[in-house]
């Protein structure tokens, strides 16, 4: 890798290692993914069950990119014949190692998936992880990797955050008056835009996200038609049922762990956006 890269992944391996945390806290907001139906909206066009993305994904071996410790190795496998993964911190891959029996957890240098055979799976995802590194070259190299690691005809999906204004966003609850609701969005500079290269960001895992809007989705799947014959995206609104603003005192409508809710009212995203790609270019 470049410098640069090297210097971005060097960060974000040290961000998870050097951490005095359990793996779950470092994961952060554990509860609510672990609510959160991701299996649905990675093996499933539209989220709809109706349409499974693989032809039997029974007999299908997968392959998940930042696995962390493990969680949706797990949850995956109880769906596909095999589940591996990868991720950038030794501390997450030992307990994903502990934790996953029977997958094959890999080491990564932050820009690959590891030693995994190249060749080798039907399907590639990601879920809570690529949507935190805001380095482009970055993502570029891994989806180098994924196509060469995918079997010819093989597909992907791969969770990002989206808001649906960006690059302007809410970063508090709306004002209100006797006479006016003022929704007021700001424009935001912690995070970084889809092509840009934050490799001297100084944090990671939300403190500088990848982040993209309405108008950006045309080029953000021509980018990813680089790596794939077929890109294509949906939505999971995660305003539905979002508590009020802190210290308001009014009640949420869901509660906090439900699946379609996320955070506050101040949370910069909107969406969870699922691209699913098909024909890896070999």
């Amino acid at each position: 890798m470049s410098e640069h890269l090297t210097q971005y992944a060097r960060m974000q391996k040290a961000y998870y290692d050097e951490a005095p945390l359990a793996v779950e806290d470092i994961v952060g907001n554990y509860e609510f993914h672990e609510n959160f139906p991701y299996e649905t909206h990675l093996l499933h066009r539209y989220g709809d069950i109706r349409k499974p993305v693989l032809p039997d994904a029974a007999r299908a071996r997968g392959f998940e990119i930042g696995c962390g410790e493990g969680r949706m190795v797990r949850r995956m496998a109880r769906l596909l014949a095999q589940v591996d993964g990868a991720d950038i911190s030794e501390k997450m891959v030992r307990a994903a190692r502990a934790r996953t029996p029977g997958a094959e957890i890999f080491l990564s240098a932050g820009a690959d998936c590891g030693a995994a055979a190249s060749s080798s799976y039907d399907f590639a995802y990601c879920a809570i992880s690529l949507q935190h590194i805001c380095v482009h070259d970055t993502r570029a190299r891994i989806l180098d990797d994924i196509v060469r690691i995918l079997k010819p005809g093989a597909c992907a999906t791969l969770q990002f955050f989206f808001s649906k204004y960006y690059p302007y966003c809410r970063t508090a609850a709306p004002p209100v008056n006797e006479a006016f609701l003022v929704d007021v969005h700001h424009l935001d500079r912690r995070h970084a835009r889809w092509f840009e290269n934050r490799w001297d960001a100084a944090a990671t895992n939300s403190a500088c996200d990848v982040a993209f809007g309405t108008q950006d989705i045309p080029e953000v799947l021509a980018d990813f038609r680089r790596w794939f014959g077929h890109a294509e995206v949906w939505f999971h609104d995660l305003s539905i049922g979002r508590p009020e603003s802190r210290g308001s005192g009014r009640p949420a409508l869901l509660a906090p762990t439900h699946p379609n809710c996320h955070g506050w009212e101040d949370t910069w995203f909107t969406h969870m956006a699922f691209f699913h790609l098909r024909e890896p270019r070999k």
